[in-house]
């Protein structure tokens, strides 16, 4: 090969590789901010209680994120990033916890207090839906002779 084909293959494949680094340089930092807000995402805000991370306006949250996003850019995995909360605040910083032992109750009850409630709701519409049951002419007659003694005794009362 001559000099000039030699410089010229060796600087298009520069600039290919440059190109590549440039491409993944730009396609990691667009990735990163969505991987930190995922990852604040599943945080529990200490301030807030019933708002994440990710959502959350508090001071404190704004300090989680920056935490989360100098982890990731450390290069930790996600689980890396999530357990150093836990190991900070205990598993109540994670608003899905794990399925554990201890934790089985809070998976399983709202599911039975569901069920708990349809079976409640089945057995109180099945009472209204009993059949209207006509008097035999018996208790027709029962109920009449009733309802005169009734009238009779008012009646002597006034």
């Amino acid at each position: 090969m001559s000099d000039r084909v030699r410089r010229l293959a060796t600087t298009g494949a520069a600039l290919v590789l440059a190109a590549g680094i440039v491409v993944g340089l730009l396609t990691a930092d667009a990735r990163e901010p969505d991987r930190v807000h995922e990852l604040a995402s599943q945080l529990r805000c200490p301030v807030c209680q019933s708002e994440s991370v990710a959502d959350s306006p508090s001071e404190t949250a704004r300090q989680m994120r920056a935490r989360i996003a100098e982890l990731v850019a450390d290069g930790r995995s996600d689980a890396e990033v999530l357990q150093e909360f836990v190991d900070g605040y205990g598993q109540w910083i994670l608003l899905a916890p794990p399925f554990t032992r201890s934790s089985a109750l809070l998976w399983v009850l709202p599911g039975a207090v569901l069920i708990a409630g349809i079976l409640v709701v089945a057995r109180v519409t099945s009472h209204r839906r009993r059949p209207h049951v006509e008097l035999t002419p018996e208790r027709r007659a029962a109920v009449a002779r009733a309802l005169a003694e009734l009238d009779d005794g008012e009646q002597g009362v006034r």
